[in-house]
């Protein structure tokens, strides 16, 4: 130290002034000196306590290993620019191969990886069970970026989750049976079928697809309703899409109904004339016929001086 003063006041004798910040160098005034890369931190405790804290200044980023993680430990990353206030900070494993999501906590010994966000950075024993937690950083003047799991359109929406936030979804839901339903303007996963179908057609998937196929001899007992589908469980309801009809010559013009339940209310209506109906009669329903939620579907002729047999015959599924 003694030769590079003797040095400076040369210099300076010599008409050589050295500036630091536009100030002349002297003891009160030194110049700077580059600080170590690689400079390490650490901490340890036995109880809710912070672990270490650490400036940043002229560093990009901070390696920590947790060596040892207690029982039942938690450890929570933060940084802050007063050292006063901190806020969470989210770092990746060095294990990460571009599928790991970013975390702010750690429970088990590993190696993470934070860049800078603020001034000051800090490990802290956020949550204690037992034993001793031990945390090692180094500091690095090198920036640090990674491929995290990354999601498209505001971050992580599961199932259920709100509108406008969802991921760009890939794959398809599988389903051989029905799926706990969400509720309005929320994201949901398309489904399909076992080996990859998209589910379109009828708008369900075939487990929840239903027929009805008319008794021998049809419908001879007039005014007397038929349950083509039963009721279903709570929140859930009976759908009709096509209906196939079939008629002898009968003894009288009938109408002919599909209701909403027992006794219900009238969801489509037709008329059979006393010649009946030649072949089969096949009516789709583009819009599909829907019954109120657990409640059955029945069909009933209403002339009760019809003779001969009526035959109906019904498709449909189920869905909230």
């Amino acid at each position: 130290m003694g030769i590079v003063t003797g040095y400076l006041a040369q210099l300076v004798n010599n008409g050589i002034k050295l500036l630091s910040g536009g100030t002349a160098v002297s003891s009160s005034n030194p110049l700077p000196v580059a600080q170590t890369d690689g400079l390490s931190v650490s901490g340890t405790a036995t109880s809710a306590a912070v672990l270490f804290t650490t400036s940043m200044l002229n560093y990009e980023s901070i390696t920590v290993q947790v060596t040892s993680a207690g029982t039942s430990c938690t450890v929570t990353y933060e940084t802050s620019d007063d050292n006063v206030s901190w806020v969470a900070c989210a770092g990746l494993s060095v294990a990460n191969v571009g599928t790991g999501s970013y975390t702010t906590t750690s429970t088990a010994a590993l190696v993470l990886q934070f860049a800078r966000k603020a001034l000051y950075f800090r490990a802290r024993v956020s949550t204690y069970g037992s034993g001793t937690v031990t945390v090692v950083g180094t500091l690095s003047k090198v920036p640090v970026f990674q491929h995290g799991l990354t999601y498209i359109g505001g971050g992580a929406s599961p199932e259920g989750g709100g509108v406008g936030t969802s991921p760009l979804a890939i794959g398809l839901d599988c389903r051989t049976s029905s799926k706990t339903s969400v509720t309005n303007a929320t994201l949901v996963r398309p489904i399909a079928t076992t080996d990859g179908r998209l589910i379109t057609r009828l708008n369900s998937i075939p487990e929840n697809e239903w027929q009805y196929a008319a008794a021998s001899g049809g419908i001879t007992n007039t005014t007397t309703a038929v349950t083509i589908v039963a009721a279903q469980a709570a929140g859930v309801r009976n759908y009709l899409t096509s209906l196939q009809l079939s008629s002898d010559a009968l003894g009288a013009a009938t109408e002919i109904a599909i209701r909403d339940g027992a006794g219900g209310t009238v969801l489509w209506r037709g008329k059979i004339g006393i010649a009946g109906i030649a072949g089969v009669s096949n009516i789709q329903f583009s819009d599909p016929l829907k019954s109120t939620a657990a409640t059955l579907l029945e069909v009933v002729t209403l002339s009760a001086s019809v003779t001969g047999g009526v035959y109906v015959n019904a498709q449909g599924y189920i869905a909230p």
